[in-house]
């Protein structure tokens, strides 16, 4: 057997492992093994490969099934996690909102006690500045009052 021989049996080996899965789409039985030429073990092994057929159908059969077992409980176990991360996102945005009406709520009532509190100020303001009209106006009364007394003597 030469190096163009092993180059072909290599080839129809990996030939055969196409269809497994993760290899490609359709799964074909594995050929028979290679022989050497001149070698009479070439037909055994050729009705051995075709003999085991049926457990390694079996065995394709099952690792397929388990394999899309696993595929669809992981896609699942993933899109539970994601409604959850979901879930939880929601959660935390409707908690954001709350807190933020709230706030808005507690501005909306300081806003309104910022008003009364400036026009209880401005009163304070106008009134104070009335009695201290009220007091300069007594004082210069009362200053002119006795200079009238002393000029004016009854």
């Amino acid at each position: 057997m030469g190096p163009e021989d092993f180059r072909r049996c290599r080839e129809r080996l990996s030939q055969g492992l196409q269809g497994l899965p993760g290899r490609g789409e359709l799964w074909f039985p594995p050929r028979p093994a290679c022989g050497f030429l001149g070698d009479g073990r070439s037909t055994d092994i050729q009705e051995e490969a075709l003999a085991a057929s049926p457990p390694l159908e079996d065995l394709r059969r099952r690792l397929t099934h388990a394999f899309q077992w696993a595929v669809q409980r992981a896609t699942s176990r993933r899109a539970q996690e994601a409604a959850a991360a979901a879930a939880r996102e929601e959660q935390s945005w409707t908690r954001v909102e709350a807190t933020l009406a709230r706030l808005r709520a507690e501005l909306v009532e300081m806003h309104f006690q910022n008003h009364q509190l400036a026009r209880t100020l401005l009163d304070l303001n106008m009134k104070v500045q009335q009695l201290k009209k009220e007091y300069e106006l007594e004082i210069t009364s009362d200053s002119q009052s006795p200079k009238d007394d002393a000029a004016n003597p009854e």
